[in-house]
């Protein structure tokens, strides 16, 4: 693996510019990243290597950064929001917006958790993978400094007033250190093995698990933007202020080197291999640099002392077998340090009992080069290994080698020596000369307070209490802990540690008083050591909260011999005094609690000699004190329960305070948990402050409930609605939660009993603020209402009848719409509204339910009709066939979650004409509205193969020809109920197998498939998919394309062949389009221009209709036409007649059909051996060739006539698409053939106003949009708007007109209805009649202009 010291492999320092003022730099793991947050532009991600900036994110103005130590996420904080983002991709995973600012922000060292300070006074513990906030630590100010440890199992966090250390898993507050953080941003709060804190000009470094100050040291006056740092060994620090780096040994304080920046800087960071220093700038410039170009740390210099600094550091933490290593090592490869290495190594053997080596390393140091501190490690290692004398008399020689401005250092550490040697007097009495005269006064008095220390002790082992007690009384106040050099040589020689020494004495000071029998004096002692008063004091190394504990509980205990340790102690009644006995109290509940349960510490105090209830008053306001509410009104209770109620009017008073206080705490503290969704918590504190007795819980009962029924604990968020309504049955409180809990526990009726008892509570409330509140409710009578509404919405086009699959029974409208009241889903929409109707909602809870599903299938003999199955349940049919097919089909819309099914089998009354009439007219929509269609394949085996479904009789019937088409999702099934070639998918008609094979079982593309819309467009098209289905009644193959075209029509069974000229009479009104007319074949006996029947549409109609030519020929051979002798005058007025037309129109079954009408001239027969081929002269025509069976000599006079006048005009392409969708029952098609007038002729609506529709209609006279018109039997004038085209656009046209009729084309052939000259019929041939004109003369133009006719046909 690279290491970051390897990848940065090049010149120093490196400059990188970020173009904006840097807040935060951090290295990624392995070093090879900068991850930089720049006010300006976001977070910027640099490659250090080459200062290569890899990318940007862009966010608004961050103040704090952090990189998780996986390198997986970046924290960000602005302002307002926090972000989460992923490292790899730089995007946001998650964002967070508060109205408080966001300060700082840390990641836990398993990356799993992250610790934002905020400046409303919250600490927020967040999990990375829900997102969620796990715990708010609160606070007295404003949170600027916020660090996990580096265990990650506790988090420090800093104020303007404090730090407080908490455990990061259960948010308790372990301590609370009374020290400003000054700068903010997380800046100035670091979590070494220690605390270290900057705060004005100073660095505190403060013991992580006690909160004790270690020490302290001054730095340069700093700004708003001074912050410290440590690399991971933690030797030294590194401070920042204005334009300057200060690195400063972390033991000894004393400065090791400094680094000056351009401007002035704002972050600074260290790399992983703590090799590299990044220093950012408030103007956007980035420096890296090598520490070993700046600091000069291959050796340490101390008075009389030169080592190491790896020798040094393990001197420092008595790592002492590793510092001989260390200076082994020195020793042997240093030559020239190799006296003062075995000087040092003397110390370190002496400190390790190792005499005799030791006073060999201190001869051999003297040998090579007599030092002081040579004659100073001998000394030491003769006195230590038994030789006191001389190690006394050899001690002077070291003076030889002193320097003079070290000498007063000396004699101090002569004193030391001598007192090693068991010289106390003497020593002591060398230490108090040497005070007056020397300027190092502070480090006597400590070396002096420490010997009476040492004698002490003794004094306490001999049991000379009074002796000790003198001892450690006798040290100055000025015994400060100072971190010279001076001192640090003399513990490093001595083996003496003077951290914390002045309250280590006045420890043993308590301990010999105690000892002495002197409760009293040893109390105070304690007392004003730890002076419980100042609620921000933190306990230090030697004054344990376990000493503290332990020693306040020996002098409140109530055994004299636990507590006195001499003859005839005094009674602690006579030593201890109420004040001091309430002050101990708080000194030992406030060191018992760091460490114990409260239970536990309450039970060890029992033998106190102070009142039982007392101890508890502390208990309970110690645990208030430190914000463990909960704690302290647990403990209230037990109080309660184990003393009773409180005759003292003093102490019932307290109790009523603290009562009152903490229940107003504990609910605050469920109201916030209750603002952050913790509503465990919530509950936890609401009931806490309920358990207090308060004297009107009722808002308490409420809160509870609201957090219990946002955990789904509806039965005890019920059992506290019903306590609120027992204390105040009045109030619409207790009803409102009350609706709530039953409504989440799903009793919705009795939810809605009691939203409704809501609403008459606030109705009846006397109060005139609380009677307005019923405007903001819904009464559920509204909502059921509106539910109402919706069902009638949505089951308007529902099939009449459905089958319930729930219940097996057909269902009318009214069945259905009353179903929907008996679910649960109904009360719970009824009760669920209580201020505002979601219609939303609504429709769509009503629309999931009415999801009924379709049947398409081959009828079969004996299938269960209407008659039969309305009065029987569908699961108890008899067994058979067609039964079966019928229960399998509702099973599995059941299984499908559907509770409809509609089956054309069961599900219409064909008793009932009306009803018939309506379900074969609106079948098309049932099937297009259904949810899904279930298609049983009743010929097809399993396992189905490849072409099964091309081959299945399914797929030659009419009727299931418009149900494929109409429904949106299908599925197939085999006879045995197994889907379709083991389809498992929502929807076959998205199957590509289902989809080619339905391509070739209709020969149509499955592109064109898809695109087929119910309505008037692709009319040829649908009738030719339609003209080789089958049907087992006549009619059907009219009836099954209604929904096809979007058309309505009397359903008559029993009219035969005429339902089909009906169909295409009513076709040809509402679309005008004539290629209806484009067959060959038998006459219907609707109408002779009709066939019999529907298979003569698999032939096209472009045999009829003239072929097309292209614009340019076509305006060729006008412009030939233009310069000839045609006369423009005929030509225009031929066109103006064709253009005044109007459309083809049907009176009952009489056609008026516009065209151009040719005479036959007699009549010539042949004759081949299947049929007659008749020959006759016309004027325009030329000599035209009819086959046909029919004797066309027996009639009187035969007509060729050209229909095709859409095509002349070049109106439109006949057959084009024109959509038709009727909008009502009131807005259908007409009746063609069966009523005595068009008075609804014009009833047809469309949707394509800009379309050719839309030029159609204006022809036609039919609206396709709002408005319509009417077409009476007797009009037969145009119906089309007046031309404004100027003439010679007009000429234009025209001779493109005639262009067009030169076209052959199929020409129909009538003859006058015998009995009615003045009406036609259709002659039927079975071949097609193709004439062309054959020339434009003056003659025969004239004769076309006469030829422009409107004709009634039969």
């Amino acid at each position: 693996m690279t290491t970051p010291s390897t990848m940065m492999e090049h010149s120093f320092p490196i400059e990188i510019d970020t173009g904006g003022c840097t807040m935060a730099v951090t290295f990624t793991t392995n070093g090879e990243y900068l991850v930089v947050s720049n006010y300006t532009d976001g977070a910027q991600v640099w490659r250090v290597k080459d200062a290569k900036q890899i990318a940007t994110i862009k966010l608004p103005e961050i103040l704090a950064l952090a990189l998780s130590k996986d390198d997986r996420w970046i924290a960000a904080v602005t302002d307002h929001e926090l972000f989460l983002l992923d490292a790899k991709t730089h995007e946001k995973v998650f964002m967070h917006e508060e109205r408080a600012w966001f300060n700082a922000v840390d990641f836990s060292p398993d990356s799993t958790r992250l610790l934002t300070g905020l400046s409303n006074h919250t600490a927020i513990i967040w999990d990375i993978a829900t997102h969620k906030q796990v715990r708010t630590l609160h606070h007295d100010d404003s949170v600027i400094a916020a660090k996990f440890s580096p265990q990650g199992d506790r988090i420090a966090t800093g104020t303007w007033n404090s730090v407080r250390v908490w455990d990061s898993n259960d948010g308790r507050l372990l301590m609370d250190i009374p020290v400003k953080v000054t700068p903010g941003d997380n800046k100035g709060l670091l979590w070494f093995d220690d605390l270290f804190v900057l705060s004005d000009s100073t660095i505190r470094e403060f013991h992580a698990s006690t909160g004790s100050p270690v020490s302290e040291w001054p730095v340069p006056k700093g700004n708003w933007n001074s912050c410290i740092a440590l690399p991971q060994h933690g030797e030294f620090i590194a401070y920042s202020t204005n334009d300057t780096v200060t690195f400063l040994d972390t033991s000894t304080h004393t400065q090791l080197g400094l680094i000056n920046h351009t401007k002035y800087i704002s972050s600074i960071a260290f790399s992983p291999d703590d090799e590299f220093l990044a220093i950012g700038g408030v103007e956007g410039k980035i420096t890296i640099k090598k520490l070993k170009d700046v600091l000069l740390l291959s050796s340490f210099t101390l008075p009389f002392i030169d080592i190491t600094i790896p020798a040094l550091k393990s001197w420092k933490r008595d790592q002492l077998a590793d510092c001989e290593i260390s200076l082994t090592e020195t020793i042997t490869n240093h030559p020239h340090k190799k006296h003062f290495a075995l000087a040092n190594r003397t110390l370190v053997r002496s400190h390790l009992q190792h005499w005799n080596l030791a006073i060999d390393d201190a001869e051999n140091s003297i040998k090579i080069c007599p030092s002081a501190i040579g004659y100073i490690a001998r000394s030491v290692a003769l006195i230590g290994g038994g030789k006191k004398a001389e190690g006394c008399r050899l001690f002077d020689l070291a003076f030889r080698h002193c320097d003079p401005i070290d000498v007063d250092l000396l004699l101090l550490i002569k004193a030391v020596v001598l007192f090693m040697a068991g010289e106390y007097v003497d020593a002591v009495s060398r230490v108090g000369d040497l005070i007056p005269t020397t300027k190092s006064g502070s480090l006597c008095y400590l070396v002096q307070a420490y010997m009476y220390l040492l004698l002490g002790n003794s004094c306490m082992e001999n049991g000379d209490y009074k002796a000790a007690i003198d001892l450690f009384e006798r040290p100055r106040a000025q015994m400060r802990y100072y971190s010279e050099p001076g001192l640090f040589t003399i513990s490093l020689i001595s083996h003496w540690r003077f951290d914390d020494l002045g309250i280590t004495i006045r420890r043993r000071l308590c301990e010999a008083l105690y000892a002495a029998g002197r409760t009293k004096d040893a109390a105070e002692s304690l007392l004003n050591l730890v002076n419980p008063l100042d609620e921000d004091v933190s306990l230090s190394r030697p004054i344990t909260t376990e000493w503290v504990s332990d020693f306040t509980h020996r002098c409140l205990s109530a055994s004299e011999s636990d507590a006195v340790q001499h003859t005839n102690p005094p009674t602690l009644q006579a030593t201890l005094n109420t004040s001091t006995s309430a002050l101990l109290l708080k000194a030992w509940a406030k060191a018992t609690m760091a460490n114990r349960s409260w239970k536990d510490g309450l039970a060890s105090a029992v033998c106190f000699m102070t009142p039982r209830s007392t101890t508890y008053q502390v208990v309970c306001e110690h645990l208030e004190a430190i914000d463990r509410i909960t704690d302290a009104a647990e403990c209230f209770r037990q109080m309660d329960s184990e003393l009773g109620q409180h005759t003292d009017s003093e102490r019932e008073k307290w109790r009523m305070d603290f009562q009152s206080r903490c229940g107003r705490k504990l609910e605050d503290l469920g109201d916030l948990a209750m603002g952050a969704r913790r509503h465990e918590e919530a509950i936890s504190k609401y009931s806490a402050a309920l358990s207090l007795d308060p004297i009107n819980p009722q808002v308490l009962f409420v809160k509870r409930s609201k957090a219990r029924a946002n955990l789904g604990f509806w039965k005890d968020a019920l059992n506290d609605a019903n306590e609120v309504i027992m204390a105040n049955p009045s109030s619409p409180l207790g009803y409102e939660r009350k609706h709530a809990a039953l409504g989440g526990a799903g009793y919705y009726a009795d939810a809605i009993h009691a939203f409704e008892t809501m609403l008459s509570k606030i109705l009846e409330s006397s109060d005139p603020e609380i009677r307005e509140l019923s405007r903001h409710y819904v009464n559920p009578a509204q909502t059921e209402a509106t539910i109402r509404g919706a069902i009638e919405n949505v089951i308007r086009e529902s099939p009449l009848v459905l089958i319930n699959t729930n219940s097996g029974r057909l269902l009318d409208k009214s069945g259905q719409s009353s179903s929907f009241e008996t679910q649960p889903i109904f009360l719970e929409l009824v009760s669920s509204m209580t201020t505002d109707i979601d219609h939303v909602r609504i429709e769509h809870e009503v629309a999931q339910y009415y999801r009924y599903a379709t049947f398409s299938h081959k009828w079969k003999d004996n299938e269960p009709l209407f008659e039969k199955v309305i009065h029987i349940c569908v699961h108890d049919l008899e067994e058979s066939l067609t039964h079966d097919k019928l229960k399998m089909f509702c099973k599995i819309v059941r299984d499908a979650g559907l509770h409809w099914a509609w089956s054309d089998t069961c599900c219409i009354n064909k008793a009932d004409p009306s009803v018939l009439q309506e379900g074969l007219v609106s079948m098309f929509q049932w099937y297009q509205t259904s949810t899904m269609t279930v298609v049983l394949l009743c010929d097809v085996c399993s396992p189905s193969r490849l072409g099964d479904l091309v081959r299945s009789i399914w797929n030659t019937r009419a009727w299931t020809f418009q149900e494929y088409h109409a429904s949106k999702v299908v599925r197939f099934y085999n006879r045995d109920w197994t889907l379709y070639r083991n389809l498992d998918i929502p929807n076959h008609k998205e199957s590509p197998e289902i989809i080619s094979e339905m391509e070739e079982a209709t020969g149509v593309s499955a592109q064109a498939l898809m695109a087929l819309r119910p309505g008037l467009e692709d009319i040829r098209e649908k009738l030719r998919l339609a003209s080789t289905r089958q049907t087992t009644r006549i009619e059907d193959a009219a009836y099954s394309l209604l929904g096809i075209f979007s058309l309505s029509s009397p359903v008559v069974y029993g009219e035969g062949d005429k339902a089909l000229g009906r169909l295409l009479a009513q076709l040809l009104m509402s679309s005008g389009d004539t290629s209806i007319l484009a067959w060959t074949g038998r006459s219907g006996c609707f109408n002779s221009c009709l066939p019999v029947k529907i298979a003569v549409f698999s032939q096209l109609p472009t045999s009829h209709i003239p072929l097309a030519i292209t614009t340019a020929e076509m305006e060729k051979i006008a412009a030939g036409y233009r310069t000839s002798s045609v006369d423009l005058i005929s030509v225009t007025k031929l066109y103006e007649r064709l253009n005044d037309l109007p459309v083809p129109v049907f009176v009952g079954k009489r056609m008026k059909l516009p065209c151009l009408v040719f005479k036959l001239g007699p009549l010539s027969v042949s004759r081949s051996t299947l049929e007659r081929v008749f020959r006759a002269q016309t004027a325009a025509l030329g000599i035209v060739e009819i086959k046909t069976e029919e004797d066309l000599s027996r009639l009187n006079s035969l007509y060729l006539v050209h229909p095709w006048i859409d095509f002349l005009l070049d109106r439109q392409p006949i057959g084009s698409a024109i959509e038709t969708i009727p909008e009502d029952a009131d807005n259908q098609s007409p009746l063609i053939g069966e009523l005595p007038s068009f008075s609804r002729a014009s009833g047809i609506t469309s949707a394509a106003p800009q379309t050719r529709t839309g030029r159609l209609a204006s022809r036609f006279g039919f609206s396709f949009g709002q408005r319509t018109a009417t077409v009476r039997p007797g009009d037969v004038a145009s119906l089309r708007p007046p031309s404004t085209v100027a003439e010679s656009e007009k000429q234009l046209r025209a001779l493109l007109a005639i262009v067009r009729l030169r076209q052959p084309f199929g020409a129909l052939l009538l003859t006058p209805n015998p009995g009615n000259v003045a009406a036609y019929r259709r002659v039927a041939s079975e071949s097609l009649i193709t004439v062309q004109v054959e020339e434009i003369t003056p003659t025969i133009l004239n004769k076309l202009v006469d030829s422009v006719r409107v004709l009634d046909v039969l």
